[in-house]
C-alpha cells in the first residue's frame, strides 16, 4: 500500500436537481482494499508504469448498482503530481443529455503515482468524497473530464465537447445513447457493465493504465481497484463446481472425497488456493493448494468453499483450522473470489448403532399422565439410523437410575408412582449384555453384545395426582392457519363428552410485543362433543373461508404474535411467549416450523390447552403453507395413544423437468407394523414420458415405535417437447395394519424446462371477458417483457408488477424467486410463464426470470377518478382523499385495508407489511395517494374489489388537517374573535367570517360589528398546494353592555337562595339576566325604583343582570 499526498478544502456542491456534499480532505492516508461482499483485495505498489505520461484521462469508473455495489467512483491517472486546478469533472444523464453533476477539481493533485480517486460514502479516504449516494448511476449516463472552469457547468447544462479532455458513455444492458456519444467519444461505443453478467463486483478499467483520451475500446471489465495500478497480479475471480452434482456428497464414502474446482479471472498465472469451512460459523475447516478439495471425515452438515488468488504465500497462521475466513491475510496482493459455493455433505453408510432420538410416539420431547388413568400408559416413538440392531427404551428416574427397560414403544407408570421419569433409547447390535440392563444400573453402563449407543435426547414423562379420569374437559385451539395473504384462521376443539357453551370464552392477539390485547373476541355459541369453532379472517381465500363459523380480528397475526384463549379471564391455551417483540416468527417444534407461513395441526395425542409455550410448541404437527386439508374437523384421544397416523408431508410440490424433488411420508403413533405403497391415481403428465413408469413403488414398512420419515425422489424427465405446466397426483394406499392416513394425496406439479415461449405485448395477454371479468387468455403460456415496479410482496417466492408500453401484470411465483432476490423499480425483465387469474387479478404464473438491466423510467402515474380493470397493474393517483375511519388503520399483518374518501367516492386503500408505510401512524387529514391497482374479488362476474396499493411512506403525501376553536359566544364589545389555529400540514389558509370578511393568515384578526350567529370557515391548504381541507365553526356574537349612566343602583341580598331586591335612585325600566354562556335568559320592566326578584326555583350558578 502507499501513502498519497492530497490537497485541497472542504466546500460543498449543490443543485435544485441533485444535491451532492463533496469533501476534499487534507490528509496523507493509505487506501485500503476495496471491500465487498465475497470480495477483498489488496493491491502492491509495485506496479509496471508507463516510462512517460500523456494527458490526464479517466482510468477507471464503477457505477452504484442494486444489488451489492453500492461503492461508486471515478479513479483519474496521468503524470503524478501533475495540478488538476481549473479542470471539471462533470455527469451526463442519458435521459436528456443534460448534466446533473459536477465536480470541481482545483485544488486537487494526481498523487506520486499518477492517481486521484473521487468516490461515494463507501471510499471516506478517497481524495473527493462525495456524500450523497447513488451519484454515478447505472446508465445511460457520460462522464466527461474538462479543462474549464466548474462553474461552467451548472445541473442542466447540455452535452459539450468545447474543452473536452476524455469521456465515456457506458449503459447496462442498455440501448446506446447517442446523444451522447455523438458528442463525448464520436464514433465509440457505450460500455456496458453488465456484459458478463458480474456488474455488482467488476468495474471498466483501461488496461494498462493511461492512454489516448476518449477511447472507449481500451476499457475492460475486472475487479476493481479504486486508486491503484488496474495492471493486476491477483484477482478473485469466479469459482464454480467442474461437476455440479458435487453439490452433494458423502463424506464418509472414502478417505479421498475430492471435490474439483473450475477457477475463471483475469490473473490465471496467480496461485490459488481454496479453503473449506463451516458455513454456520464460517470458521476454517481445511485449507488446500490449487483449486481442489477433500472433504473426506467433514462429517455432516454445510460447507462452504472459498478461493483466494494470491501472487506471495498467504499467512499459514491465517490457514489454520478454526480460524475465521474473514480475517485471512497475505504477504503480497491476495484477492476472494467473489463468490463461494455451498457443498452438502453426509454420512451416507449407516451405522451399525444409533441411540438416535426418543420422543412420545407423536415426536413431542414431553408427556403427562395421571396415576391410574388410561393416559398414565405413555406411548414411545424413535428415530434412529441404525434400522438392522436391537431398541430398547430405558425407564430411569431423574437421577438416571435404571427403574425398568422394555421393548415395546409403551409403558404404564401407574407401577413407578406419581413423580417424574426419564425414557432413553439404546440401540445394540446381537442384543445387550443383560446384567447392564438391570434396574438399580446406571444409564451409562448399558453394553450392546456388538456395539451400543445411547439415545441423544430423552423422553420426560410426569404422572400426576390427578382429580378427575382424563384432561378432555377443556377446549383448545386445535389448528392454527398462517398462509399467504389473508390465509389465517384458529380452530377451536371440544375433547369434551359434552357440549360446551361459549360464552365466558374470549380470544386475544397480543401484536408485535405488545404490553396490551391488540384485538380482543368475545366467543359465543356451543360447540358440539367432539367438535370444532373456526374463527376466520375476513379476507381468506374461499377455500379456507367455508370453514368459517366467525370472522374476527384476532386473525390478524403474522407469525411473531401471541395468541391466547381465555376462560373466565383465566388463560387455558396459548400460542407464542409474552415480552419483547422476537423480531422473527415463533419457532414450532423445536424448528420443523414457525408461526409464520405454516398451517399447525395439534397432535392427536393432546387432549388439553397449554400457558408454557416451551411444551406447547411441540404439540404442533407441520404442514406447509395454505395446506387446507385439515380446517375444520379435529380429532384427540384421552388416553394418549392414538390410532397409528401416516400420511404425505405435503399436498403439492413442485419440480423442474429433468429435475427431482423428495417425496416425503410422515408416521405418528407407530405401534404396530404397517406398510403401505405409492401409486399413480391421477394428472395430466404420461408416465415413461413425462415421468419414470415405475408405480406403483415398492411397500413401504413401518416398524413399530420407528418414527423415521420415508421418502423418495421424483423425478421429471426432461423430454424436450414444448409443453406446459404438468400434473401428477400420488395416492397412499394401505396394505398392512391399522392405519388412519392423513393427507393421503400428493400432486407433482411438473414445470417445463423446454416450452417456446411466443412474445407477447402484455395488452394481448390483459383482457378480460366483458360480462365474467374471467381474463381471455387463462393457461396461456408466454414471455412478457417489461419494467418492474412495486415491491415484492411474497417474500417466499416472487409476486411483483411488471409493466412495458402496453399494460400492466401481476407476476407470481409460488415456487422460487429464480435468483431475482430483490425486486427493484427500474429493472428490465423477461418473464417467462403461464397466465392465470386469482380473486380477479390478472397474473402471469412465472417458471423463469431473466434480468435484463436496471436504470430504466417506471410509469408515471396517472391521476384516476375511479378504480377498475384499466387501473389494474397501473402506477396510479388518486388527488386528494381522507380515511374514513382512522381505527380501519390497523397495522395488522401481512396487509390490511383501509376506506379511503374524496368526500363523494369511497375507495379501498391496502397497506402491506412489506413496505415502510406499515407500523406508521394513519394519515389524519386529506392527502394524496399513489400507489399500484390491484383487485381482489372472488366472485364471478370480477368487476369489484379494485383497489390502490402504495408502495412507500412517499407516496402518500403530507396530510393537511384544517381545524380551530373560537370562544362562542363572543361578546362582539370584547374586540377581536378569540381564534386558535389547531390545523396540521398546511402551507396557507384562507378564512371567511360570514360577515364578507376575509383573511390569508394563519392565526387572523377578525372584529364583528353586528349580533348574529356567523359560520366562521377555514380552507387550509397542503404542502404541495394540491389538495385542501376546510372545516366550519358556527360562533355566536353577541353584545353584553353596561351604559355610562349617572345612576345609583344596588340589589341585595346577594349571594341569594330566594328573592333579590333591585333599588335605584331613578326609575328602572328593564332588567335583563345572562347565563355566563352568554344566553339571555329572562327580560322584566318594572317601570319603578324598586324590584323584588323570586329566584327560589333557580339553579344555583352565577347570573349577569
Amino acid at each position: 500500500m502507499r501513502a498519497r499526498g492530497v490537497k485541497g478544502n472542504v466546500c460543498t456542491f449543490d443543485s435544485p436537481q441533485r444535491v451532492a456534499t463533496i469533501l476534499m480532505r487534507t490528509i496523507f492516508t493509505s487506501l485500503g482494499p476495496v471491500i465487498r461482499p465475497g470480495f477483498f483485495a489488496f493491491f502492491l505498489t509495485l506496479m509496471a508504469a508507463p516510462a512517460a505520461w500523456a494527458q490526464v484521462v479517466i482510468n477507471e469508473f464503477d457505477p452504484s448498482g442494486p444489488g451489492t455495489d453500492t461503492e461508486e467512483f471515478v479513479e483519474l491517472y496521468g503524470a503524478p503530481g501533475e495540478d488538476l486546478s481549473g479542470y471539471a469533472l462533470v455527469i451526463y444523464n442519458g435521459s436528456n443529455a443534460q448534466s446533473n453533476l459536477v465536480v470541481d477539481l482545483t485544488g486537487l493533485s494526481l498523487d506520486a503515482n499518477g492517481f486521484l480517486l473521487i468516490g461515494g460514502p463507501g471510499f471516506p479516504d478517497a481524495d473527493v468524497v462525495i456524500e450523497s449516494t447513488n451519484w454515478l448511476q447505472v446508465g445511460q449516463e457520460g462522464i466527461a473530464l474538462y479543462d474549464a472552469d466548474a462553474a461552467n457547468f451548472p445541473n442542466g447544462t447540455p452535452v459539450t465537447d468545447e474543452d473536452l479532455l476524455d469521456a465515456v458513455v457506458y449503459g447496462n444492458n442498455q440501448p446506446p445513447m447517442l446523444s451522447l456519444l455523438d458528442v463525448l467519444t464520436p464514433n465509440g461505443v457505450q460500455l456496458n457493465e453488465s456484459a458478463e453478467g458480474l456488474a455488482d463486483y467488476q468495474s471498466l478499467s483501461r488496461v494498462p493504465d493511461g492512454g489516448a483520451p476518449q477511447t472507449p475500446g481500451d476499457f475492460i471489465l475486472q475487479a476493481p481497484t479504486p486508486g491503484y495500478s488496474n495492471v493486476l497480479v491477483c484477482d478473485g475471480g469466479q469459482i464454480a463446481l467442474q461437476n455440479p452434482a458435487n453439490n452433494e456428497v458423502c463424506t464418509d464414502a472414502s478417505e479421498l472425497v475430492l471435490i474439483q474446482l473450475s477457477h475463471t479471472n483475469d490473473v490465471p498465472d496467480a496461485a490459488f488456493t481454496s479453503v473449506v469451512a463451516d458455513a454456520e460459523t464460517g470458521l476454517i475447516i481445511a485449507a488446500f493448494d490449487g483449486p481442489a478439495v477433500n472433504v473426506a471425515g467433514m462429517g455432516d452438515g454445510v460447507l462452504e468453499v472459498y478461493g483466494i488468488s494470491h501472487d506471495l504465500p498467504l499467512v499459514p497462521a491465517t490457514l489454520e483450522a478454526g480460524q475465521p475466513v474473514e480475517a485471512i491475510e497475505g504477504e503480497g496482493c491476495y484477492a476472494f473470489a467473489f463468490n463461494s459455493i455451498e457443498i452438502i455433505g453426509e454420512t451416507c453408510d449407516p451405522p451399525a448403532c444409533d441411540g438416535g432420538n426418543v420422543t412420545d410416539a407423536s415426536g413431542t420431547p414431553s408427556a403427562l399422565g395421571c396415576l391410574g388413568m388410561e393416559n398414565a400408559a405413555v406411548t414411545f416413538g424413535y428415530t434412529s439410523e441404525a434400522v438392522d440392531a436391537e431398541y430398547i427404551f430405558v425407564i430411569t428416574d431423574e437421577a438416571q437410575v435404571i427403574l425398568d427397560t422394555v421393548g415395546f414403544p409403551q409403558y404404564d407408570f401407574t407401577q413407578l408412582g406419581v413423580g417424574t421419569y426419564q425414557v432413553w433409547g439404546s440401540s445394540g447390535l446381537g442384543g445387550f449384555e443383560a446384567s447392564t440392563l438391570e434396574a438399580g444400573g446406571a444409564l451409562d453402563g448399558i453394553l450392546g453384545v456388538e456395539c451400543d449407543s445411547l439415545s441423544n435426547s430423552f423422553l420426560e414423562v410426569e404422572i400426576l395426582d390427578c382429580a378427575s379420569a382424563s384432561f378432555c374437559e377443556e377446549i383448545f385451539i386445535s389448528e392454527y392457519v398462517e398462509g399467504n395473504s389473508n390465509n389465517k384462521a384458529i380452530e377451536l376443539y371440544n375433547p369434551s363428552p359434552i357440549a360446551i357453551n361459549l360464552e365466558g370464552y374470549h380470544m386475544e392477539t397480543w401484536n408485535n410485543g405488545a404490553t396490551e390485547p391488540t384485538n380482543t373476541q368475545l366467543l359465543e355459541g356451543v360447540i358440539e362433543p367432539n367438535d370444532v369453532f373456526v374463527i376466520m379472517n375476513a379476507l381468506a381465500a374461499p377455500e379456507l373461508y367455508q370453514a368459517a363459523d366467525i370472522e374476527s380480528q384476532v386473525t390478524w397475526f403474522n407469525g411473531n404474535d401471541v395468541i391466547v384463549l381465555y376462560h373466565d379471564g383465566v388463560i387455558i391455551d396459548q400460542m407464542g411467549e409474552f415480552g419483547p417483540d422476537p423480531g422473527s416468527p415463533f419457532t414450532v417444534d423445536g424448528g420443523a416450523g414457525e408461526m409464520a407461513e405454516y398451517t399447525l395441526v395439534r397432535k392427536a395425542n393432546v387432549s388439553q390447552g397449554s400457558t408454557d409455550w416451551e411444551v406447547g410448541q411441540y404439540q404442533w404437527d407441520v404442514y406447509p403453507q395454505d395446506t387446507f386439508d385439515f380446517i375444520g374437523y379435529h380429532s384427540a384421544t384421552c388416553t394418549g395413544t392414538p390410532d397409528m397416523e401416516l400420511g404425505f408431508a405435503a399436498t403439492d410440490l413442485y419440480v423442474f423437468e429433468g429435475g427431482g424433488v423428495d417425496v416425503v411420508i410422515q408416521v405418528a403413533y407407530p405401534l404396530q407394523d404397517a406398510t403401505v405403497v405409492v401409486d399413480v391415481v391421477g394428472g395430466t403428465a404420461t408416465a415413461g414420458e413425462d415421468f419414470p413408469g415405475v408405480f406403483p413403488l415398492p411397500e413401504f414398512s413401518f416398524p413399530i415405535g420407528l418414527l423415521n420419515d420415508q421418502s423418495f425422489v421424483f423425478a421429471a424427465i426432461n423430454d424436450e417437447d414444448p409443453e406446459g405446466e404438468e400434473l401428477v397426483e400420488l395416492a397412499i394406499e394401505v396394505t398392512s395394519g391399522d392405519v388412519v392416513l392423513l393427507i393421503d394425496t400428493v400432486t407433482i406439479h411438473i414445470q417445463p424446462s423446454d416450452l417456446t415461449y411466443p412474445v407477447y405485448d402484455i395488452a394481448t395477454v390483459r383482457s378480460v371477458d366483458f360480462v365474467s371479468g374471467v381474463t381471455d387468455s387463462l393457461g396461456v403460456s408466454c414471455e412478457l417483457r417489461g419494467i418492474a415496479h412495486g415491491w415484492n410482496d411474497y417474500p417466499s417466492g416472487l409476486q411483483f408488477t411488471l409493466i412495458d408500453s402496453t399494460h400492466g401484470i401481476n407476476v407470481f411465483s409460488p415456487l422460487s424467486d429464480f435468483g431475482y432476490e430483490e425486486v427493484v423499480p427500474g429493472d428490465s425483465l423477461r418473464i417467462r410463464g403461464t397466465i392465470a387469474q386469482f380473486a380477479g387479478l390478472t397474473q402471469i404464473i412465472a417458471d423463469t426470470v431473466i434480468y435484463e438491466g436496471s436504470g430504466f423510467l417506471t410509469e408515471q402515474p396517472e391521476l384516476v377518478q375511479e378504480l377498475n380493470e384499466d387501473t389494474e397493474s397501473h402506477v396510479i393517483r388518486l388527488k386528494c382523499v381522507e380515511l374514513v375511519d382512522p381505527a380501519q388503520w390497523t397495522n395488522s399483518a401481512p396487509s390490511f385495508e383501509v376506506d379511503i374518501t374524496t368526500g363523494g367516492d369511497i375507495y379501498t386503500m391496502r397497506i402491506d407489511a412489506n413496505t415502510d408505510l406499515f407500523l406508521t401512524d394513519p394519515p389524519i387529514g386529506v392527502f394524496g395517494v399513489t400507489g399500484i391497482g390491484d383487485q381482489r374479488d372472488f366472485d364471478a362476474p370480477h368487476f369489484e374489489g379494485y383497489r390502490i396499493s402504495p408502495r412507500y411512506q412517499s407516496d402518500l403525501t403530507e396530510p393537511v388537517d384544517a381545524s380551530f376553536t373560537v370562544t362562542s359566544p363572543w361578546n362582539l364589545l370584547d374586540g377581536d374573535l378569540e381564534i386558535d389555529n389547531l390545523s396540521t400540514g398546511a402551507s396557507s389558509y384562507y378564512w371567511t367570517f360570514g360577515d364578507g370578511g376575509t383573511s390569508d393568515e394563519e392565526n387572523p384578526a377578525h372584529t364583528y360589528t353586528e349580533e348574529g350567529v356567523y359560520d366562521v370557515i377555514l380552507t387550509a391548504y397542503s404542502q404541495d398546494g394540491n389538495c385542501a381541507d376546510q372545516v366550519v365553526v358556527e360562533v355566536d356574537v353577541i353584545v353584553v353592555s353596561v351604559d355610562e349612566l349617572d345612576v345609583e343602583a344596588k340589589l341585595w341580598p346577594n349571594p341569594t337562595s330566594g328573592a333579590v331586591m333591585f333599588e335605584s335612585n331613578t326609575t328602572i325600566n328593564r332588567i335583563e339576566l345572562y347565563g355566563l354562556d352568554g344566553r339571555m335568559l329572562s327580560t322584566y320592566t318594572p317601570q319603578q325604583t324598586r324590584f323584588n326578584l323570586d329566584v327560589s326555583g333557580w339553579p344555583a350558578g352565577v347570573y349577569v343582570a
